[in-house]
């Protein structure tokens, strides 16, 4: 379970650093992160957690990804309380077919129509 930095006493326990890095990545992305050499912090109670948590950073991170605009001719609302948006795209000319993760939606009621940014 994640732990808040405000709920950790600096110094009363004993500290364990995690780390995680790929050369392909940083090659590719000269700037990632502007160029700053500090690492993401995050504070958990087991080395289990962090590593989990890296396991699955590297993943989003370590895959190449790319981005589709998706116009929806209808109204969709999504509930992002019950799961991540998720919708499958399908574009022969563009040799996509699968699931697609939103990261960006814009419900246009008076047009009812929904614009939606991907990532595959």
């Amino acid at each position: 379970m994640v732990a808040l930095p405000a709920d950790i006493a600096a110094g009363t326990r004993a500290a364990l650093i995690e780390t995680w890095a790929n050369p392909t990545i940083k090659a590719r992305y000269l700037r990632a992160r502007d160029g700053s050499e500090e690492p993401a912090e995050g504070f958990f109670d087991a080395s289990a957690d962090a590593e989990s948590a890296l396991v699955q950073r590297a993943g989003l991170l370590g895959t190449e990804r790319r981005r589709f605009a998706v116009s929806a001719s209808d109204l969709l609302w999504p509930v992002p309380g019950l799961a991540v948006p998720t919708f499958t795209l399908r574009d022969p000319s563009q040799g996509v077919d699968g699931l697609a993760l939103a990261c960006r939606i814009e419900i246009n009621l008076e047009l009812e129509s929904t614009e939606i940014e991907v990532m595959v």
